[in-house]
């Protein structure tokens, strides 16, 4: 029985999935997760598989990836809402059928349900009490699964801008998480067991100017470019 290192969020779930086609007994030793389209599986990972496999791994990609959170039929809709909300083996078990393509009622009911709950957590994520200064975010209260999808609908809903994000932790890391997400949406933990009560401090925190027309990331920090 190997075991391997896989994120804890649903880029991680799938790719599990993904290796237990030819290894059935892989275990999974989990770490942190992030922003999971940084880390959804390539082309390179799958084009071993069948055709029909890697047909429905790029179509579940497609739906995961788009600008609109939870797009998609259904089933993708409830993989990435179970993920993002914390119940892994929901999200996995709903991987699982999809590759299959195979569901139960009680399947289907259950993804439904927590798709439900995961727009209500969106509309709350997104409304602008939460923008604490320009470009900054106050979303404590949601767990860190949900981030990613939470300033990917606040760009849907306006227009794409930089944000810096203090949220809850997950699983393996309780407490909060500094998040830097680029004008594409796309995020990056910057660090987790932040303090909270830095959070007035925040922009003079990671030494920058929110919004700045020219900004990079480098070795994990922002900085202004030259």
């Amino acid at each position: 029985m190997s075991t391997k290192k896989f994120r804890l969020d649903v880029s991680g779930l799938l790719k599990l999935r993904i290796l237990r086609i030819e290894d059935p007994l892989l275990e999974a030793e989990w770490i942190s997760g992030g922003d999971y389209l940084d880390d959804l599986p390539s082309i390179g990972e799958i084009n071993h598989l069948s055709i029909p496999i890697q047909t429905r791994i790029l179509r579940l990609c497609k739906d995961l990836s788009s600008p609109k959170p939870s797009s998609g039929v259904w089933a993708s809709r409830g993989i990435l809402a179970a993920a993002s909300q914390g119940a892994f083996g929901l999200s996995y078990a709903l991987i699982d059928s999809w590759l299959k393509q195979h569901w139960s009622p009680i399947q289907e009911a259950r993804a439904r349900g927590v798709t439900a709950i995961f727009w209500q957590r969106l509309r709350n994520g997104v409304l602008n009490w939460r923008e604490i200064s320009a470009g900054v975010l106050d979303c404590s209260d949601m767990p860190a699964g949900l981030i990613p999808s939470i300033i990917r609908q606040r760009n849907w809903l306006r227009h794409g801008k930089e944000w810096v994000v203090v949220s809850g932790g997950n699983h393996i890391h309780a407490g909060y998480w500094l998040w830097y997400f680029d004008s594409n949406g796309i995020g990056t933990v910057l660090e987790r067991n932040y303090p909270r009560n830095w959070l007035g401090d925040l922009p003079i925190e990671i030494g920058i100017h929110l919004n700045h027309p020219r900004v990079e990331v480098i070795d994990g920090h922002l900085r202004c470019a030259g």
